[in-house]
Formats: structure tokens, C-alpha cells, sequence
């Protein structure tokens, strides 16, 4: 079932069904969801008695007018349409009034398409991880563009965690005097890991994600969104996601975009507590952490520097670990010491 580069968890997990529930009661329908899915024809996958192919033909008609639910038209209201169709993902429909675009099944059809799912259950497992957010199709969206870039590697595939988090380290220490370039020696250093890394322009209908990862078979991706970031916001979010990617053997997926409505960050509940705790082992320890807030001075830029230098890490980073844990305001003058990346 390696067809389009989809494994058979994909496959499950992008029908929306358990193993247990597609083999168990396999019918037309599922015939029909699975061709879709493939972009084949159900008779070049299973061999059709012509006997059932009225039954089949019926089941076609039936999977269509999914795209016409109420359900399905609200839901693909919620894309960036207009970006994909810009991008080439999904046909233009200029011209054409809403009925036409949405209630006749035409575009919610085109963006189940572009999605890679066969169901709004399909689209709520594959991207289980934007749900949380502020606009789930929006970000789901964005992860799809980095999706449909990556191949699947052969099966004997292997990465070094090992290898990756020693990477990390050296990463750390040699960044301290970079004043350019350090987003392209970010990403270098990542590939020379074997990790796939993306840099996909984010939508405009929502405020842009930090990072996300994601894996394609046994290569893990991280993809970022193109435009500047502080270095401090940038090595934080690199960290957390590689931390996912260290700790995470059953290859969960991670999403770091801007707040739900709940106001929790979109991946609390995915390992996240898991992922700090590697990523801050990597980027600033524990240990540096309570030293320098022992320290009673961190609002104070020489103390900054100061720590800067005995921990080799670049200031922003500091800064940016500071504002996380409230010991600074967002807006305070220390931000001069952040750069752009």
C-alpha cells in the first residue's frame, strides 16, 4: 500500500478509520475513500466483479455528496483558498458564483484533494496537532505545503540521535558570534543530520507559526516559516521541535503556532513538557537557568552580557528565556540585545 508515498498508518490515519474498523467492515464507501485518497480507480486496486460495479457506481455517487454537506462547505470556508489557488494546489474559480463553488461540492472536493484525506474525520487524525489553534485549517494548510515537498526515504533509512544532539550542542557554543547567516548555518547544520528541513512562506489569514516537525517514514522534517525572527524566538522554537524529534519514538508529530482560544500553545498536549525538557537541556540548562535568576540582576543589560559570555550563549537567547518564564516584560529594553534572523 506504499502508493504516493503513503505507509499504511497513513493511509488509516488520512481515512479517518482504526485497522480494526476498515477491515472489519470494508464496503463500497470505504472502496470509494480509498480511491480518492490513491487517485486510482477501485477496480485497478481490487479486482470488481461486474456484478457489483452498479453497487460501486452507487457508492461513488454517495462519497460525492459528502462535499455537499453543510458540514463539509463550513469547513472548507475556513482555508486560505485564495493563497492556494495563487500557489496552483487548487483550481481557480473566479467568476463562479458560491453555490457553484461550494454548495455543488467543487471546492471543498478540491481542498480534501490538496489535503491528502478522504474525510473531515481523516483531516481531524492526520493533522490532530493544529486543531488547537487559533485557525486549524490555516495551519494544517501550511503543514501540507511542506508535506507534499519531502520524500519518502527508502526503509533502511537511519538517523543518530545521538549524532543530532551533539550537533546541537556544538550548535549552541558556535553561535554565540554569529552576527549573520545564523538561520542558514541553523538549517546546514540540521541537513547535515539528515534531517529534511523546509522553509515555507506561512498564510496570510493567520499569524505565522513558529516551527513544526513532522516525519516521512523514518526521516523527521522540520519546517519553519520564511521572514525574520529574533535569534532568540528562532533558537527557542529549532530547540523545542528537535526536542520532539529526540524524545519522540513513536514520531509524533509538533505544531508551535500562536495561542488557542483556551490560551494554551497548540502542542501542550503532544509531548510538549517532554520536548522542553530535552531542549533546554540542549539550548540553556536547568542549572543556567537558576543561576542566572539567582543572580537578582537579569534585568540589567551588563548582567546579561555577563552570562552571555560564561554560558556561550547569544543574549537573545537569554532575553527571550526570560520573557518565557515572566522575569522581564515582553516590551523590555533588553530586546535591543535580540537580533533578526
Amino acid at each position: 500500500m506504499k502508493l504516493k508515498g503513503l505507509a499504511q498508518e497513513d493511509i488509516l490515519a488520512r481515512l479517518g478509520y482504526s485497522r480494526r474498523t476498515l477491515v472489519d467492515g470494508f464496503s463500497f464507501v470505504k472502496m470509494c475513500e480509498l480511491e480518492f485518497l490513491l487517485g486510482t480507480p477501485a477496480e485497478a486496486l481490487w479486482n470488481v466483479d461486474p456484478v457489483d460495479s452498479e453497487a460501486l457506481a452507487q457508492a461513488r455517487k454517495a462519497f460525492e455528496r459528502r462535499f455537499c454537506t453543510a458540514e463539509a462547505v463550513d469547513w472548507a470556508q475556513r482555508f486560505p483558498i485564495r493563497e492556494l489557488q495563487r500557489l496552483g494546489h487548487i483550481r481557480m474559480t473566479e467568476g463562479l458564483t458560491f453555490n457553484r463553488k461550494f454548495k455543488s461540492g467543487l471546492l471543498p472536493r478540491e481542498i480534501m484533494k490538496f489535503m491528502g484525506v478522504a474525510s473531515l474525520d481523516g483531516w481531524n487524525k492526520a493533522y490532530s496537532v493544529a486543531l488547537e489553534t487559533v485557525n486549524p485549517q490555516v495551519y494544517s494548510a501550511w503543514i501540507r505545503l511542506g508535506e507534499i515537498q519531502v520524500a519518502r526515504p527508502s526503509s533502511d533509512f537511519f538517523i543518530s540521535r545521538d549524532v543530532i544532539a551533539n550537533n546541537l550542542k556544538f550548535l549552541r557554543r558556535n553561535a554565540l558570534p554569529l552576527k549573520e547567516n545564523l538561520r542558514q548555518i541553523v538549517v546546514d547544520t540540521l541537513r547535515k543530520c539528515d534531517i529534511a528541513v523546509l522553509q515555507v512562506p506561512s498564510f496570510i489569514m493567520a499569524p505565522a507559526p513558529k516551527a513544526a516537525c513532522f516525519w516521512r517514514g523514518l526521516r523527521p522534517v522540520v519546517q519553519l516559516p520564511t521572514g525574520s525572527a529574533s535569534d532568540g524566538e528562532f533558537m527557542e522554537s529549532v530547540y523545542h521541535v528537535m526536542g520532539h524529534i529526540l524524545q519522540s519514538h513513536s514520531k509524533r508529530p509538533c505544531l508551535l503556532a500562536p495561542k488557542t482560544v483556551a490560551g494554551v500553545i497548540a502542542t501542550s498536549k503532544n509531548g510538549c513538557v517532554e520536548a522542553n525538557r530535552v531542549a533546554e537541556g540542549l539550548l540553556m540548562t536547568e542549572a543556567e537557568e537558576c543561576e542566572l535568576i539567582c543572580c537578582g540582576r537579569f534585568a540589567e543589560k551588563a548582567c546579561i552580557e555577563f552570562f552571555s559570555r560564561r554560558f556561550q550563549i547569544r543574549p537573545g537567547i537569554i532575553v527571550s528565556r526570560l520573557q518565557q518564564l515572566k522575569k522581564i516584560r515582553r516590551d523590555s529594553p533588553l530586546n535591543a540585545l535580540k537580533m533578526a534572523v
